[in-house]
């Protein structure tokens, strides 16, 4: 905001729609003018409609945009240029645009000059898309630049998700396997702020409410401690922590899609945010299969 506002006091200039032709042979030409072809900027701004079906009236169905997520070198084209277009055109502004950081290495930006770049789809393949969109949405203040390293992907994916959060499943889903459950109101629920989390998502905030999600499992891990269900075999413990672990799940489909979906299934319950205010049902539930397998 303080970025854009700055070039608007330094004095907004009109923006050419269209370059000589003889500097830049390959664009498209401008209708009637032959000397003239298109502004690469220009065309490419519009596929965010004409993508969505624009000028027929499917478009509605997805315009205007909720959010409208840019780069911070884009920062003039997306908060200037196109919504100008847009306002000229007689067409809605998106609702939001939100501004994201850099990826950096031991704080440099990546360049390919300097041979530091990281591929996405071999990263990817490497680890998932659930580890890494986790390790970005924790690891990094949402908008700020951010430094990418390997080896925390991996602590972060271990420590957290497979030790702290995968550990709590599959104990408490043995458990259940071999006692069962009783139904009983979740005092344990009682730590963890749904409202606050759900706050910090809606205004991207993931680090910080992935940092209250994870301060629950680790309540949830140390109610188990405490109350010891393999010796005591008590039932009501088990729904408790089996309703906390649908919670938490919810709570973190965002960040981890396609693992929450595996959990959803061994508790039988779905995932959304009606789901919350219901208690979990009673059903028949068997030892979870390893859902987070630790990184080597």
């Amino acid at each position: 905001k303080n970025v854009f506002l700055g070039l608007i006091r330094d004095g907004l200039t009109d923006v050419s729609f269209s370059r000589d032709v003889e500097h830049l042979p390959w664009g498209i030409p401008v209708p009637n003018d032959p000397t003239q072809v298109m502004y690469v900027w220009c065309d490419a701004l519009t596929n965010y409609l004409t993508g969505i079906g624009y000028p027929n009236d499917s478009y509605k169905t997805l315009w205007p945009a909720d959010v409208h997520v840019v780069g911070k070198d884009m920062l003039r084209f997306h908060a200037g240029i196109w919504p100008g277009m847009l306002l000229s055109a007689g067409l809605p502004l998106p609702k939001e645009i939100i501004v994201h950081g850099f990826l950096t290495i031991n704080g440099q930006k990546m360049s390919k000059s300097t041979g530091n770049v990281i591929d996405p789809a071999k990263i990817l393949e490497k680890y998932g898309p659930d580890a890494l969109r986790y390790y970005f949405c924790r690891n990094f203040v949402f908008g700020e630049d951010g430094d990418i390293s390997e080896s925390a992907v991996v602590r972060r994916y271990n420590d957290e998700l497979a030790d702290k959060f995968g550990n709590l499943i599959s104990r408490v889903t043995s458990l259940i396997e071999k006692n069962g459950i009783e139904k009983t109101k979740n005092i344990l629920k009682e730590k963890l702020n749904i409202e606050e989390i759900i706050s910090k998502i809606d205004s991207y905030e993931f680090d910080k409410a992935l940092n209250d999600i994870f301060g629950f499992i680790d309540s949830c891990n140390e109610y188990t401690q405490g109350k010891k269900p393999w010796e005591t075999k008590d039932k009501k413990i088990l729904y408790e922590l089996a309703d906390s672990i649908r919670l938490v799940t919810i709570l973190l489909s965002p960040f981890i899609p396609d693992s929450c979906e595996k959990i959803a299934k061994v508790f039988g319950f779905k995932i959304s945010l009606e789901e919350l205010e219901k208690p979990l049902k009673i059903i028949k539930i068997k030892k979870s299969p390893i859902i987070f397998k630790k990184i080597e």
